[in-house]
């Protein structure tokens, strides 16, 4: 399978979000969902963080309402 690469030379001055735009919007929503999971693994690698199967676990909050009696 043939990899499209994307490379954009422009001078700092000129420098804008389009390029990274039409980048992101080109890709499908699975591989942006694979790459910003990469990219946060990473993240946690660079830190010096440990990475288990509770690293990525989404926070649970639960909380018990009474009604005040009286």
């Amino acid at each position: 399978m043939m990899k499209k690469m994307w490379e954009r030379i422009i001078p700092l001055s000129k420098l804008d979000r389009s390029f990274d735009l039409e980048f992101w919007q080109a890709q499908t929503a699975k591989m942006r969902f694979r790459i910003t999971f990469e990219m946060l693994k990473d993240f946690y690698r660079i830190k010096g963080k440990r990475i288990n199967a509770h690293t990525f676990r989404l926070q649970r909050t639960i909380e018990n309402l009474k009604q005040a009696q009286g």
